[in-house]
């Protein structure tokens, strides 16, 4: 057997390297190009906006007191304008920057913890009347207990982080140009109360931007603002809110059993259809999630999961 059977010519070995590095380079670009494909859905997927913008210094007992609290905050559309038409799914607070310590020290559950979203008035005519602060309708996007993990928000910074997201159970859809009234009515919690991060009566813009007022046992009374991220989506058929490979479902479409792989601890699910209607909802006690969607209509639907420390994504998945 002749020896350039087993031996490339030079010019040959050059040729074959010179090919591996373009393949690599090759595939470092396309490589890139995914990255920023889905750095890109990610920012377009999922949008937050924080009100007020400017940090100012100030704490309101409201969002957390360990006593029944109705909370009410009103915020002008001009503040709202990145949320418009995109789909509301929840909101945080954060711990003021005199904050020492994380909260709250052992698990706090809240029996009940309902949110209500409605259009509403201009700030400046704000009334201390719940009912009249309203304009049409309101819907309660949150219902039920509501657990918040020892030691999810997080203390040492100023401002804090928002560490803790409160997740709806029914997504709302601002259509932009209408003020948002967020209306909080809570049972109080078994551990302690604690302050969030808040803009006083006298910062600016309250009373034009945004405005705020509560009643614990006696009347309606004027309220600090509490410092509110609320996170939102473009659409509810994005395939996945977070684009986070640790989670996913599976087989898609699917006949009977869903299956959820996820690194997170999902607490519960929620399904809804392509028009943001929530139509199934379970709670998971199982390590390994499923659900039976086998009584659903031949179509697309919308996953929800939400894990034990209040964090969502969505997936979309196929009924067949």
């Amino acid at each position: 057997m002749k020896a350039n059977q087993f031996f490339m010519k030079p010019e040959n070995v050059k040729i074959s390297i010179w090919s591996r590095i373009n393949k690599s380079r090759a595939l470092a670009v396309l490589f890139g190009l995914v990255l920023m494909y889905f750095s890109t859905n990610t920012l377009r997927a999922q949008v937050s906006k924080v009100i007020p913008e400017n940090n100012t210094s100030g704490t309101f007992l409201g969002p957390f007191v360990n006593s029944a609290r109705t909370y009410q905050m009103i915020i002008d559309d001009s503040q709202l304008t990145t949320l418009a038409g995109k789909y509301l799914t929840s909101i945080s607070f954060r711990l003021p920057g005199s904050a020492t310590a994380a909260w709250p020290a052992s698990d706090a559950t809240f029996p009940s913890y309902e949110i209500f979203l409605s259009n509403g008035v201009d700030p400046v005519n704000r009334q201390l009347d719940f009912a009249a602060n309203v304009v049409g309708t309101q819907t309660q996007v949150r219902s039920g207990s509501m657990l918040v993990p020892a030691g999810v928000l997080t203390a040492g910074s100023d401002p804090n982080a928002f560490t803790y997201d409160i997740t709806f159970n029914t997504p709302y859809l601002y259509t932009g140009g209408n003020n948002l009234v967020i209306e909080i009515r809570h049972t109080g919690n078994n551990v302690s109360s604690v302050s969030t991060h808040s803009a006083l009566t006298s910062a600016s813009g309250y009373g034009s931007l945004f405005t705020a007022c509560w009643k614990g046992t006696g009347s309606v009374t004027q309220a600090n603002f509490s410092f509110v991220k609320i996170n939102s989506v473009n659409n509810l058929g994005v395939r996945s809110v977070e684009l986070d490979e640790s989670v996913s479902v599976y087989p898609n479409p699917v006949k009977d059993n869903l299956y959820v792989k996820s690194a997170k601890d999902i607490a519960e699910f929620h399904v809804f259809n392509m028009v943001g209607q929530k139509i199934y909802s379970q709670k998971n006690n199982s390590e390994k999630p499923q659900l039976n969607v086998s009584n659903l209509a031949k179509g697309n639907y919308i996953l929800q999961m939400i894990d034990k420390n209040g964090n969502t994504s969505i997936a979309r998945f196929i009924k067949e």
